[in-house]
């Protein structure tokens, strides 16, 4: 069966890695981009959207823009990762539809309503505009098939504090809203990020294809590497690349190549250096409910390089 998929989303190299393979894979029908802050301004996510979207000759799918800030605090970026422009500073091509009309959250609550059960949402970017709709309709909550969030981190250290994940930190008000709303919540972490490494075999492989947004992938993706040698100190002769949204979307393409685990998933708002931080219990010994949350703990990160590789080779305008 096709999965109907809205991607939430804040382009973003991992991001264009992550959509590029959506649309690659028959699986899965994207109905929409919604935008949001996160790795640059929601401006240059949703100019970002439609770009990649131009360069896949996939035009057809509306972009709706979302929030620009979280929901109590200020926006802070990653542009030290992803470069000034989201695309590592690589000038992507002028989009040739606009935006489409309405807001993100309001078309989140729309589209789920028109199908009740039927749509999920993978959140690549921070959860603003997930809380936004699950705020304006509560029942949201029960009508939407599952959210997949790239978020979290239970057993490995965060990205963006010895103990939060970036798109969780950057709006945890909104993370405790999402978590706390009874959606069934998929929660892909760094915990399986850290171990999906594209290899340069399987950046080679895409280059040999040779198709326009596999190459403009690859160009991007040089700013993100260079970035990672600094920021974790790896050496220079290290090779390949991490796309942290890609395991988001492999989740929801191949569940059988994760391992799974059910907790109940609490979201830190108010520590001062803890604050988005992903608290996972699953013993039950503490008094909390039922499981709220699919945690992914493993993964056969080797078998879904390659079959991610071999999606985005076959990805070329129509």
């Amino acid at each position: 069966m096709v999965e109907r998929v809205i991607i939430d989303t804040d382009p973003g190299v991992d991001d264009l890695a992550a959509i590029y393979l959506a649309l690659a894979s028959p699986e899965l029908q994207v109905e929409a981009l919604t935008t949001v802050y996160g790795n640059i301004e929601v401006e240059t996510s949703t100019r970002n959207a439609l770009s990649l979207l131009e360069l896949a000759g996939r035009t057809d799918i509306p972009v709706y823009r979302g929030a620009g800030k979280p929901i109590l605090r200020q926006p802070y970026f990653a542009k030290h990762i992803h470069g000034n422009n989201g695309f590592g500073g690589v000038e992507a091509p002028n989009p040739t539809v606009s935006e489409a009309k309405g807001y993100a959250a309001m078309e989140i609550v729309r589209r789920c309503n028109e199908a009740p059960n039927e749509i999920t949402i993978i959140a690549l970017g921070p959860v603003t505009n997930v809380a936004l709709a699950l705020s304006i309709d509560p029942g949201l909550a029960h009508k939407v098939k599952k959210i997949i969030v790239m978020g979290g981190a239970v057993r490995v250290a965060g990205n963006i504090s010895p103990v939060a994940s970036f798109n969780l930190a950057s709006d945890p008000e909104a993370a405790r809203v999402m978590y706390e709303s009874g959606a069934p919540i998929v929660q892909v972490g760094l915990d399986v990020c850290t171990k999906v490494r594209i290899s340069q075999e399987n950046l080679d492989r895409i280059r040999v294809s040779g198709t326009r947004p596999g190459a403009f992938l690859l160009e991007a993706t040089e700013f993100r590497r260079k970035a990672y040698i600094v920021s974790l100190q790896t050496p220079e002769t290290e090779t390949g690349v991490y796309y942290n949204d890609v395991p988001a979307v492999a989740y929801a393409l191949w569940p059988e190549l994760f391992e799974v685990q059910q907790a109940f998933v609490s979201i830190e708002t108010t520590g001062e250096l803890t604050a988005g931080q992903t608290i996972a219990e699953f013993t039950g010994q503490w008094g909390n409910p039922e499981p709220n949350t699919s945690i992914l703990m493993g993964v056969d990160g080797e078998r879904v390089a390659k079959r991610f590789a071999d999606c985005i080779s076959t990805l070329e305008a129509q």
